[in-house]
C-alpha cells in the first residue's frame, strides 16, 4: 500500500471492555494428529446421523466445509511502523502504548509486522531515519541527508514491545532504496541480539506497484530510466504515474519489467540474508489479479511467474496483501454497501487456492501469509461501524481456515481518528489519541481469537444459509470446541441449522449492530445449553455469534 500517515496528534481517554480469556499457552495439545482427524470427520459428515452429544441438523449445506488446518504458533497479526509515535510512547507522553499493549494481549495478537507498508522501502533501520521528505525528486538520497527525517519507533524498541506481549516479529527490509548488505546486517543483528529475533523477513513491500521506491529499476537487467515513485497525475484522462513502466510500456510489458528487475535484484537480497542467518524465513510479495480490486496488479501473472520462477527455491513464503475494495469514506451510495463489503469474504477460499496452485508449480515448500489486509486500500468509516468488526473477524478466520499461516491487519494506528470518538475514515485498529481507544475492527479480532489460537485446528462449517452466513469451527488447545457464525446479511436475521459436536453448557459471545455506536462496542457474553441450539440458532442481521464448549 502507499503511505497512509496522517499528522494530527490530539486525543482523549478510552478503555477496554472485553477479554475472551488468557492467551498465554503456546504449547501444542496432546494428540494433535488424532484431533485433526476427529475434527475433519465432523467437518465432512454434515449429513451423518447425530449422536446424543452432538448438535444435529437437517438441510445443512456442506459446500462451505473445509478440512481443518493446524494453525501456526502466531496466526493473528497486526502492522505497526517506524513512524508510529502512538505505539512509541505512553499516554503521558502523547501516545497510547500503555493502553494498546494490554489490548493486544487480550486479543491474542501473536505477530507484529514492522516496516509501515511503502515506508519500508525508504526507511533505514541503522539510522532510524527515512527519506520520505526527499521524494519523489531524490529517491537515492542519503539517510543522513538534510531532507531525511528521524522516526519514533526504532527496531530495538519495537522488538522489546513485541516480546512484552508475546508476539513474534515480521520485518520488511528496504529493497527500494536499500542494499543487500544493509538487509543482511539487519538479519545478523537480529539473530545475535537477545530479544530482537525475527520470525519472518520480507524483501520489499509491494514492489509490483509504482507507489514504491524502486531504485533497482534503473540498473540491470531492466535499465529503466526516469521512474519516480508515487508521482501521480492525469494522463489522457487516467490518473496514473506517467513515469511507471506499466504506463509507458503497457500493462503486460510494464509488469514484466518490474518483475524481471525485482526477481534478479531481490535474489541478491535473499542470498545475502540467508548467508547472515541460514535459518531465516524470507518471503516476497504476491500480486493479486483484478479479482481483488484494492490490491490488483495489471497482468499479475507476469509478476508471480517471473519472481517465483527465478527465486522460488529461496522463498519461504509469499505475502498477499488483501484489500477487496478500492474506495474511501463511508459505505453506500456510489461505494459498496456494508453487505457487499462483508460478502466479499466468500471469495477468500478460491483466492487461497489460486495462490497455492502457483506455489505448487514454482515454490512448493513456500507458505502463504497475509501481511496486510483491510476493507479497502483507502481509509473508510467502517472502523466506526459494526461492519469493521464483522469484516475483521471474517477476514482473519477465512484466510486462516483456508491455510494462511498468519493474517496481519493494516494497521495499528493511522491517525484518521485523533480522539477516542471514532467518527472519521481510518485504517487503524485503535484511535490515534492519548490514551488510545479501540475501533470496531479490534472487537472483530477479539472475537476471532476465541477460535484462532496458536496451534488450534480451524476449518469452515456448513450451515443451512450458505449464501449469507460464514461459518467456522475450531478445536483449541485444551480440548474446547468452538463454532462461529457471521451473518453478512445487513437487513435480515437468519435462522441457521448446522452440525457440530456441542454438548453440555456452552459459553456464548454475540456482537451485532444493536450493540454498537460511534464510541462504544459491547460484546454480550453468556451461556446456553447445547440442547437449546440443537434445532438451530437465529443470527441477528449483521452479527457475530460464537458458541464454545466449557
Amino acid at each position: 500500500m502507499a503511505s497512509r500517515l496522517r499528522q494530527s496528534r490530539s486525543g482523549q481517554p478510552g478503555s477496554a471492555r472485553f477479554r475472551p480469556g488468557t492467551r498465554g499457552g503456546r504449547a501444542r495439545y496432546a494428540g494433535g494428529c488424532t484431533a485433526l482427524a476427529v475434527l475433519a470427520t465432523v467437518a465432512t459428515t454434515a449429513a451423518a446421523p447425530a449422536s446424543a452429544s452432538t448438535v444435529s441438523a437437517s438441510t445443512v449445506s456442506a459446500s462451505a466445509v473445509t478440512v481443518p488446518v493446524l494453525l501456526s504458533a502466531a496466526p493473528l497479526g497486526l502492522n505497526t511502523a517506524p513512524w508510529d509515535y502512538e505505539y512509541a510512547a505512553n499516554a503521558s507522553a502523547g501516545g497510547g502504548l500503555d493502553q494498546i499493549q494490554p489490548l493486544l494481549q487480550a486479543a491474542g495478537i501473536d505477530e507484529l509486522r514492522y516496516g509501515g507498508g511503502s515506508y519500508a522501502d525508504y526507511y533505514d533501520w541503522q539510522t532510524n531515519t527515512n527519506i520520505q521528505n526527499c521524494l519523489p525528486d531524490n529517491a537515492t538520497a542519503s539517510f543522513t541527508s538534510s531532507c531525511a527525517s528521524s522516526d519514533s519507533l526504532d527496531f530495538s524498541q519495537f522488538s522489546q514491545q513485541a516480546r512484552a506481549v508475546g508476539a513474534q516479529s515480521f520485518v520488511t527490509v528496504n529493497y527500494g532504496s536499500g542494499t543487500p548488505a544493509e538487509a543482511a546486517a539487519w538479519v545478523a543483528q537480529a539473530k545475535s541480539t537477545p530479544g530482537q529475533g525475527v520470525a519472518r523477513w520480507e524483501v520489499g513491500n509491494e514492489n509490483y506497484g509504482c507507489w514504491e521506491v524502486n531504485n533497482e529499476l534503473a540498473g540491470p537487467p531492466a535499465n529503466f530510466q526516469g521512474y519516480t515513485p508515487n508521482t501521480y497525475t492525469t494522463v489522457n484522462g487516467v490518473f496514473e504515474n506517467p513515469t511507471c513502466p506499466q504506463t509507458t510500456q503497457g500493462n503486460a510489458a510494464g509488469t514484466q519489467t518490474l518483475a524481471t528487475s525485482y526477481a534478479v535484484n531481490a535474489r541478491q537480497f535473499l542470498i545475502a540474508m540467508k548467508a547472515a542467518d541460514p535459518a531465516a524465513r524470507i518471503g516476497v510479495p504476491w500480486a493479486f489479479s483484478s479479482e481483488v480490486p484494492g490490491a490488483s496488479v495489471p497482468n499479475n501473472s507476469e509478476w508471480n511467474d517471473t519472481v517465483l520462477g527465478t527465486d522460488g527455491k529461496y522463498v519461504s513464503f509469499v505475502d498477499a496483501h488483501y484489500y477487496p475494495f478500492f474506495f474511501g469514506g463511508s459505505t453506500g451510495g456510489a461505494n459498496p454497501t456494508d453487505q457487499q463489503v462483508l460478502q466479499a469474504l466468500f471469495q477468500v477460499p478460491s483466492l487461497y487456492r489460486e495462490i497455492r496452485t502457483e506455489l505448487s508449480a514454482r515454490a512448493p515448500k513456500a507458505s502463504v501469509v497475509v501481511g496486510e489486509t483491510n476493507v479497502s486500500n483507502n481509509e473508510t468509516t467502517t472502523v466506526c461501524t459494526p461492519t469493521g468488526a464483522l469484516f475483521a473477524a471474517g477476514d482473519v478466520l477465512s484466510w486462516l481456515a483456508a491455510g494462511a499461516k498468519s493474517v496481519d491487519y493494516w494497521d495499528m494506528n493511522n491517525y484518521g481518528n485523533t480522539t477516542t470518538s471514532c467518527t472519521g475514515a481510518d485504517f487503524g485498529l485503535f484511535t490515534s489519541s492519548a490514551p488510545a481507544a479501540a475501533e470496531t475492527p479490534y472487537y472483530g479480532y477479539l472475537l476471532a481469537s476465541v477460535l484462532a489460537r496458536p496451534h488450534a485446528l480451524l476449518g469452515t462449517l456448513g450451515t443451512s444459509a450458505p449464501a449469507d452466513v460464514l461459518g467456522y469451527q475450531a478445536l483449541v488447545p485444551g480440548g474446547k470446541y468452538a463454532v462461529a457464525f457471521i451473518n453478512t446479511n445487513t437487513s435480515s436475521a437468519e435462522t441457521v441449522r448446522f452440525r457440530a459436536p456441542l454438548f453440555g453448557t456452552l459459553r456464548t459471545w454475540s456482537y451485532s449492530a444493536g450493540d454498537q455506536n460511534a464510541t462504544n462496542s459491547n460484546i454480550v457474553t453468556g451461556t446456553a445449553s447445547a440442547a437449546s441450539v440443537a434445532g438451530g440458532i437465529t443470527l441477528p442481521a449483521a452479527s457475530i455469534t460464537i458458541l464454545q464448549t466449557r
